[in-house]
């Protein structure tokens, strides 16, 4: 059951078309004053969540609620939610104001508290110098922080926002996310976030909810995903670069458990050979982080050796991003601080697991807690 207090609350939802699934089996509660991201590759489900909530679809099974309401078969219009979509959606003959003020004229709000509420929403993000342009002589962000303007000025129990920011070019995107962090911290208001974009998403949201497939697979702060991801599908998709995955060989050798693959094997910390030892698995999945991963040198303690010959090296401001490919055939990812090591394409290394393992069945991918 959904807590009474929550903005919106989904219970059990799921969408089929033509006996396909969509969604399955959502369950998620959007606490009011909450940032909550939907995060997932394109065609996971998120945007069809988003117009289940938005009532622009209807659920196929399950409950959905808004400010403790059942809202199942309310119509979009009455659901007391703002929508912003990736197109802007302005009307091309109206000015900044008309567009801003249109929700308020449909609403029948007298005129005087309608130019009050103009005012105060553009002076909020900036547009007030804007307000007799149309559309076409505005830039992309202007055109966003209008769409924004048309939303807030309803006061609606929540925002659902669908991809707002893929139209605009790095740098701009970069200044929205920290204009929306910041309104949504002055209005103290509710907004749904459906983005593809994992550094958005762990940048903006206070909590995330990670799809994959038409199902929720994780939902909780940035740091949590990050630091404890429930399956290898969240652990590879949320961080940047991504976990390296590899798939592993359990080995026990007395009191030793070890972890073999591609070519090279190396004794597991005693935590993780406890689990293993609990788990009865003969093969896992091992994730690290490219951080996580060293070049090897002289005085580098680690986990384990792998060689591997460099294929890539990317200068990425401090760092060199190094893609390595093992003698076994796959790729890991080594980000190394910038040093007098002159490292190319083409040289061969040993590298060394000198921090965090994750570890994954390899079967189901669900991640093996101790």
């Amino acid at each position: 059951m959904a807590s009474a207090s929550a903005a919106v609350a989904l219970e059990a939802v799921s969408k089929w078309y033509d006996n396909v699934p969509a969604i399955q089996d959502a369950t998620l509660e959007v606490m009011p004053g909450e940032f909550m991201v939907l995060l997932g590759p394109s065609g996971c489900g998120k945007t069809t969540l988003l117009r289940l909530i938005a009532g622009l679809e209807n659920p196929s099974q399950g409950v959905i609620r808004i400010g403790g309401r059942v809202v199942n078969d309310v119509d979009p219009k009455d659901r007391d939610v703002a929508m912003v979509f990736q197109s802007y959606a302005l009307y091309p003959h109206m000015t900044v104001r008309r567009n801003i003020e249109f929700p308020l004229r449909s609403r029948h709000v007298p005129e005087q508290e309608r130019n009050r509420l103009v005012e105060e929403v553009a002076g909020s993000l900036q547009l007030e110098k804007l307000l007799g342009r149309k559309p076409a002589q505005l830039s992309g962000g202007q055109r966003q922080r209008v769409a924004l303007a048309r939303a807030i000025v309803r006061r609606p129990l929540a925002f659902l926002m669908d991809e707002p920011l893929s139209n605009l070019d790095a740098q701009l995107r970069i200044e929205m996310r920290a204009e929306l962090v910041e309104l949504h911290a002055k209005l103290g208001i509710t907004i749904i976030y459906v983005t593809h974009d994992q550094v958005e998403a762990t940048t903006m949201g206070n909590r995330i909810a990670v799809i994959e497939g038409g199902r929720i697979q994780q939902v909780g702060t940035p740091q949590d995903i990050y630091q404890r991801p429930v399956n290898a599908f969240v652990a590879g998709f949320v961080g940047n670069p991504p976990m390296n995955i590899i798939e592993a060989k359990v080995e026990l050798s007395g009191d030793v458990v070890n972890a073999s693959f591609q070519g090279a094997s190396f004794q597991l910390p005693a935590d993780l050979a406890t689990l293993l030892r609990k788990k009865e698995v003969s093969s896992v999945l091992v994730g690290v982080r490219p951080q996580d991963v060293s070049i090897v040198k002289e005085d580098t303690v680690g986990m384990g050796q792998l060689r591997a010959k460099v294929s890539l090296v990317e200068s990425v401001g401090s760092v060199y991003r190094i893609i390595c490919r093992l003698d076994g055939g796959g790729f890991v990812t080594v980000d190394a601080y910038r040093d007098k090591r002159e490292i190319r394409t083409g040289d061969m290394v040993e590298l060394s697991i000198t921090g965090d393992m994750h570890l994954f069945d390899a079967a189901s991918g669900e991640r093996l807690e101790p």
